[in-house]
């Protein structure tokens, strides 16, 4: 079966002697770019080469270059899908030079053969000239592992060996970018992007109805209120509402470069709900436009 060639593959993560630790963090930071209102405007600045309306000029941040850094490094995620954008742009701003370390099999001997040297010497030279220059030339133990020998009794020697010989890792190499927070609450990031993006698509919802839509209070049982559940839509509202809140930090933050952060930006501009619901529509026509057209020429 073909590859699908809208996904992300593993192999994605490694170009042009750089690799990322893989992470769907990424994702999100792409999406949340895409419902920033400093970022829209940022966009709209480059595409107009200045000359915004009064409107729009009269939002722009007092951190308005910082913003504008970070697009001409990020680009127009209206008009990008992830895996093109990833492909692109993704391991450039997130990678480190080399690859991961990891542990790599030379040459496999058979029970009671008598080895070809000059085979032997060739794998050998392969790691050392080819492997381990990828791997940013990691120190190495060159093992024989007898492979006739019990699981328990292997991993024991080998477990001797590395508390000689095993040494810190080195201090990575720090890329372009990198997430703030790798083990962030990933629920709560989903919960926001789906906030955000729900008001967005209906900005003429009540703050229940998106609460609904995005299963914040998933206790809850029906969509329709009702006199005895107003205490109820109540607190739904305003936990949508601290959703909402702290998606646009979210969303804000991530146009100056810091992802995910939920804490209140310095400077941040205001989100319109019925601005973006004309956004996301014209790009939800475009991504339809742009799948197509890549699985038509894939095929």
């Amino acid at each position: 079966m073909a590859n699908n060639p809208l996904a992300v593959l593993k192999s994605d993560f490694q170009k042009d002697g750089k690799f990322v630790e893989i992470h769907r963090l990424y994702r999100f930071w792409f999406e949340f770019l895409a419902l920033s209102p400093s970022y829209e405007l940022a966009r709209r600045y480059r595409a107009k080469k200045g000359r915004l309306s009064k409107v729009d000029q009269d939002r722009l941040p007092a951190d308005f270059e910082r913003v504008l850094e970070i697009y001409d490094a990020f680009g127009d995620v209206q008009k990008y899908l992830f895996k093109t954008w990833w492909v692109e742009r993704g391991v450039d701003l997130f990678g480190i030079q080399g690859a991961p370390s990891r542990t790599v099999p030379i040459y496999k001997f058979a029970r009671g053969s008598n080895p070809d040297k000059s085979k032997v010497n060739a794998s050998v030279a392969k790691f050392l000239d080819s492997t381990r220059p990828k791997l940013n030339k990691p120190p190495a133990i060159l093992l024989a592992i007898p492979l006739d020998s019990t699981r328990q009794k292997v991993l024991k020697e080998i477990k001797a060996l590395l508390d000689e010989h095993i040494q810190e890792p080195p201090i990575p190499a720090k890329p372009k970018y990198s997430l703030a927070e790798k083990d962030t609450h990933m629920e709560n990031v989903i919960d926001a992007m789906s906030v955000l993006y729900i008001r967005s698509a209906r900005p003429d919802w009540k703050l229940w109805q998106i609460g609904e839509e995005c299963k914040i209070k998933k206790n809850r049982k029906g969509r329709s209120p009702d006199p005895g559940a107003f205490d109820s839509l109540r607190t739904l509202e305003q936990m949508t509402s601290r959703k909402l809140k702290t998606a646009a930090y979210i969303a804000e933050n991530a146009a100056r470069g810091v992802f995910p952060s939920q804490s209140k930006p310095n400077y941040f501009v205001k989100f319109d709900p019925a601005e973006f619901s004309q956004i996301i529509t014209e790009k939800n026509a475009w991504i339809k436009k742009e799948k197509s057209r890549i699985l038509a020429t894939s095929k």
